[in-house]
């Protein structure tokens, strides 16, 4: 039996919050399955791949799934964790199935596990207790600093997974049988407990072939997430361009492309929910028919809003399409300052590119301007920070003139982000900066642009940009300092194994040296990845990835 949710209870919000498309299951057998997003009720909801999980699990027969979030600040240890849908604690349920999206929530998962008076560790586990599964983006990229705490990973997208695994799922197996078998059953399924350093073994994470039957959008739409009411449809899984820090252009590759009959399927099922479209991806221009796609939103008249977009790719239909919708903040993300070190890190995109795109979209009434840029990369030089804000400056300049010929002036904003390494990636070997580096290049762009008018700037916390980059790059010993961290703060925890995260965070490795996730398949060679690596030395740019038959192409798989 299914009925529709209309109002969920708060978190973390004193608004009432009104939800569009939520289920409950209620009967005999079904297989209780709570699912967690280890962050805000806001941060999940506007995870496609959450709801990806939910609305899955719960077109199954025999699956009834229901959400948890991350307890709001003060409110920890009051009570233990609830369902969204019908308030059963989070130990209630036969399966918790963690969906995680950025290893900065690994930390969340332990705290959530904490306040359920579930043991922390799977080992301290018997068949009384929830089995525990974890999926999501931050696992089939490194899984390792969280492993100790998992019973089994599926490490893949959920539409090759889940049916496999509910389908295998049995409450009358004792849990260690049925642990036992799963790597042999579902592809894509880690079990930590079945492995030591001295038996090798390969993981191979699971993607779907093409996107031909698929579409991903919105399931639940609500109020409370940071695309307010907005319905959100991916356009195209991964991206071309092969920038060496990002991890989306080497484990989504080759990128797949959602037809366009599926978007505007999509398009249509939000008619009379909403007025408010949001396409994601990494590279949503370039999807062949987004010109189409956007005139089909607009037509049905639709505000139409884009996760990302590049500079070089800002077509006038996309700037017409946003202008049109009466977006008044659009987002260049150059990256680097200067042309060399945006070859070192393979963003194809010129200074021409970037300044044309400014002032285009001001003219078109566009008026405020976020900058994005990446400070402490590798082979990064002191006039390589300069160069930031030389290009600001330039940049200020064309939105000064622009915004003077339409008489109205908005504001750019910096977005400056420490570098962090991240795995299956060609920069997967490159060391961190420390936070007295990062800091002076911090301090050269405050003072280069401080007489600057009508700019603002703001920096990710290097402190907690170091902690990222241990929940990224770390191996199973980061479990005992995420223990640590729940109990003392991550300031003592990293002090009191100071060695070991030096080791991880600010240390280059060698290409030849084994790296923790070594065992996961991402269809990328490890070797493409190092040429990629020694290339950025050499200040080299590559071309995009081709998008054709990966038999016929043969570069990196």
């Amino acid at each position: 039996m299914r009925k529709r949710l209309k109002k969920p209870r708060n978190y973390g919000s004193k608004k009432k919050i009104i939800e569009q498309g939520a289920v409950i299951k209620k009967g005999k057998g079904l297989i209780k399955t709570a699912l967690v997003y280890p962050n805000s009720y806001k941060a999940g909801m506007s995870s496609l791949g959450f709801q990806t999980v939910y609305r899955i699990a719960n077109q199954i027969q025999t699956v009834a799934c229901e959400r948890f979030f991350l307890s709001e600040p003060g409110q920890r240890n009051v009570q233990q964790p609830k369902s969204l849908e019908s308030g059963l604690s989070l130990d209630q349920f036969d399966i918790i199935l963690f969906s995680i999206s950025f290893e900065n929530d690994f930390i969340h998962l332990v705290q959530i596990l904490e306040e359920a008076d579930i043991p922390l560790r799977s080992t301290n586990r018997n068949h009384t207790h929830p089995l525990v599964i974890s999926g999501g983006v931050a696992c089939f990229l490194n899984p390792e600093p969280i492993a100790p705490f998992i019973d089994c990973f599926l490490l893949g997208e959920a539409e090759c997974l889940l049916d496999s695994f509910f389908d295998a799922f049995s409450r009358k197996i004792d849990k260690e049988s049925f642990l036992k078998t799963m790597e042999k059953r579902i592809p894509g399924a880690y079990v930590p407990a079945l492995h030591t350093r001295e038996s090798p073994f390969q993981i191979k994470v699971q993607y779907l072939e093409n996107l031909e039957m698929v579409t991903t959008s919105t399931s639940i739409l609500t109020s409370g997430t940071a695309f307010k009411d907005t319905f959100l449809i991916e356009t195209l899984k991964g991206c071309p361009h092969g920038c060496r820090f990002c991890s989306s252009g080497f484990i989504y590759r080759p990128p797949r492309i959602y037809p366009a009959k599926n978007i505007y399927a999509a398009i249509d099922t939000a008619l009379g929910k909403t007025d408010k479209i949001g396409f994601v991806s990494s590279a949503i221009a370039d999807h062949p028919d987004i010109k189409k796609i956007c005139n089909y939103g607009l037509k049905h008249n639709f505000k139409l809003s884009f996760s990302s977009l590049r500079a070089d790719k800002l077509t006038d239909e996309l700037i017409g399409a946003m202008s049109n919708s009466k977006v008044k903040t659009a987002t260049i993300a150059p990256e680097a300052g200067s042309i060399r070190m945006r070859n070192v890190i393979n963003k194809n995109i010129d200074e021409h590119d970037i300044l044309s795109a400014t002032q285009r979209l001001v003219n078109s009434g566009i008026i405020n301007l976020r900058l994005y840029f990446m400070i402490g990369l590798p082979f990064e030089e002191d006039q390589d920070i300069h160069a930031i804000v030389e290009l600001t400056k330039k940049i200020k300049s064309v939105f000064l003139e622009t915004s003077k010929k339409k008489k109205k002036i908005g504001t750019i904003t910096l977005s400056v982000n420490p570098f962090i390494p991240k795995p299956s990636t060609p920069f997967q070997w490159a060391a961190m900066e420390d936070q007295t580096a990062l800091k002076n290049k911090v301090n050269i762009i405050k003072q280069g642009l401080k007489k600057v008018a009508n700019v603002n700037m703001n920096v990710e916390s290097l402190r907690k940009a170091k902690i990222h980059a241990l929940l990224s790059l770390g191996d199973q010993k980061t479990a005992d300092i995420i223990e640590s961290a729940l109990k003392n703060g991550w300031s003592s925890a990293i002090k009191q194994n100071s060695a070991y995260c030096n080791s991880i965070i600010h240390q280059e490795k060698s290409v030849e040296s084994p790296l923790p996730w070594d065992f996961l398949d991402n269809q990328v060679k490890k070797l493409f990845l190092a040429k990629e690596f020694v290339k950025a030395k050499q200040e080299k740019k590559s071309n995009p990835c081709p998008m054709i038959d990966c038999k016929t192409c043969k570069k990196c798989m």
